[in-house]
C-alpha cells in the first residue's frame, strides 16, 4: 500500500512481529524454508521433481502465487519462486511488472 515500507528478511530469522505482517516470500523451496511450509505445509526442502510435482514448475519457469499466512489468520504469503535462481529472478520482474498474485498461481516462462 501507498506509504508502506518493506524490509528483507531471511526465512530463518523471522520474528513473530515479521510472522503477523503479510508476506513476499523469495526463492524456491529447495533454499527457502518459509517457501517449502507454503507449497507442502512443511519446512522440509523441496527440490527438482519434487517441486515440480508440487507447483507443476519446471525448468525455466516460475510461480507466482498467493496464499495464506501460514503464521497470521487475515494475513497473506505471495511466493515468488522459480526451478532455479535465474528464474526466481524472472519471477520477482513479472511480480514488479504486474503488482498482482492469485491463489490459483501463475506459472510462466523465462523471458528472453
Amino acid at each position: 500500500t501507498s506509504g508502506s515500507s518493506a524490509t528483507p528478511v531471511l526465512a530463518s530469522e523471522l520474528t513473530s512481529t515479521d510472522k503477523a505482517k503479510n508476506l513476499i516470500v523469495v526463492g524456491g523451496s529447495c533454499v527457502n524454508t518459509l517457501a517449502a511450509k507454503l507449497i507442502t505445509g512443511l519446512e522440509t526442502p523441496v527440490c527438482g521433481a519434487a517441486f515440480t510435482t508440487a507447483t507443476t514448475v519446471g525448468a525455466g519457469s516460475y510461480l507466482i502465487k498467493q496464499y495464506d499466512n501460514p503464521y497470521t489468520t487475515g494475513k497473506v504469503a505471495i511466493l515468488l519462486a522459480g526451478f532455479e535462481a535465474a528464474d526466481t529472478v524472472n519471477a520477482v520482474n513479472k511480480f514488479q511488472e504486474t503488482g498482482t498474485a492469485t491463489t490459483n498461481g501463475v506459472v510462466g516462462p523465462v523471458s528472453a
